[in-house]
């Protein structure tokens, strides 16, 4: 232990002399240093070190380096220092990289650590030692679902690849098929990339689909173009087992880009997740709700479009539940508010389609189910007009 503590030490002499012949910090400063790193060597090499320890160390060692950027900056404004790059200007985020190296490494499983590794290797953009932090700790946690998600959010928001995002997600759920969230987040994974596609070429205004095509091969330019060690590690069957989809078009010419791909994880989410659960079909039901709110969220696709695929498929699959006639009866006006100027048009529409139901089934427990949707959706507004008319309607069903 002593010589492990030693070796540590010795290999941060040289930044300390930069940072004293820098006048960056004086003899006592640099005394003082050495003494608090030893006394934190000590503590994290023994049996009994926790990831607090590791902790407190990088906060110690994170806190160094902002002071000594703030002095160099302080002194390099008014010409009182060398600024000649040299080893105290990168050793500092170097030593906290290898501090929370070594705590991932002695409580892999401790997910605090994990985070704050993640945390500071991108605040200080250290691209590679990202994905290399990601690919070590999907390895030793496959059933982290925060993890998958986290990797999936930086490939995808951060590094701007989609390719590399979606086969994270399905490498993710083939080791999690159970994880309701996993299914979630990759169908709106699947909008968001459409959603933005779609804006990109309005933007751009790219109408055929030679010039998507080149726009295309433009930005597969700038992918091939990374360093192949900015990616999360696959193994090889992984980086295979995702076809190229063809997005070219527009929405009218090409499903992919209405949103067949979010419909086709809907289709094998249900099956794949219900089944690890002891009353599947009340399962199904939350999935469908979930899935329909995500699709509230893209007001720039056809919504109606996708809102009818889950419902055709809870026709299918459950036509005689009444949540089926809800779900149905309430399309018409699941995103209109009381201030729309055709509020009373489509809950005249909705309206109608329960008294179909209400006719067919003779069931008041759908009755209920309706007007208690109506009133959470819609009374209490600034509007006594339209309260007026929400409450007629809810007293026309209920007598109905």
């Amino acid at each position: 232990m002593v010589d492990k503590v030693r070796y540590y030490l010795e290999q941060s002499v040289p930044e300390l002399e930069d940072l004293k012949t820098k006048g960056l910090f004086d003899k006592n400063e640099i005394t003082m240093i050495m003494r608090r790193r030893t006394e934190f060597e000590y503590r994290i090499v023994g049996r009994g070190s926790t990831p607090k320890d590791f902790l407190r160390y990088s906060e110690f060692e994170q806190n160094l380096e902002k002071l000594r950027k703030k002095r160099y900056n302080r002194l390099s404004k008014v010409g009182l220092i060398e600024t000649k790059p040299s080893i105290s200007d990168w050793a500092g985020v170097r030593r906290i990289m290898f501090i929370l190296d070594r705590a991932t490494q002695r409580f892999p499983g401790d997910d605090e650590l994990w985070a704050q590794y993640l945390k500071f290797a991108k605040a200080n953009g250290a691209i590679k030692a990202v994905y290399k932090i990601y690919s070590k700790l999907l390895q030793l946690q496959p059933r982290n679902i925060d993890a998958w998600l986290s990797s999936t959010k930086y490939e995808f928001e951060t590094n701007g690849n989609a390719k590399g995002a979606r086969l994270l997600f399905q490498r993710a759920l083939r080791l999690n098929p159970e994880s309701l969230t996993l299914w979630l987040n990759y169908a709106q994974f699947e909008l968001t990339y459409v959603s933005k596609l779609l804006a990109r070429r309005k933007v751009l205004g790219l109408l055929t689909e030679s010039q998507q095509k080149a726009d295309e091969e433009k930005e597969n330019e700038k992918e091939r173009e990374k360093d192949t060690d900015d990616m999360i590690a696959l193994t090889d069957d992984e980086r295979l087992s995702i076809p190229e989809m063809n997005m070219l078009g527009n929405p009218d010419t090409n499903p992919a880009l209405k949103g067949d791909v979010m419909l086709a994880i809907f289709d094998v989410c249900v099956p794949t997740v219900v089944k690890y659960f002891n009353h599947p079909q009340d399962k199904a039901f939350e999935i469908a709700e979930k899935m329909l709110k995500i699709i509230d969220k893209f007001e720039d696709l056809n919504r109606d479009y996708l809102y009818q695929h889950i419902l055709h498929y809870l026709q299918r699959e459950y036509p005689e539940d009444l949540r089926t006639a809800l779900i149905d009866i309430t399309l018409p006006i699941r995103n209109v508010t009381s201030t729309s100027n055709e509020l009373a048009t489509l809950l005249q529409l909705s309206v109608n389609k329960f008294i179909k139901y209400k006719n067919t089934l003779k069931d008041d427990a759908l009755t209920n189910m309706y007007t208690n949707q109506l009133s959470n959706q819609f009374l209490d507004n600034k509007s006594a007009k339209v309260d007026g008319l929400l409450k007629a309607i809810i007293k026309k069903c209920r007598t109905y």
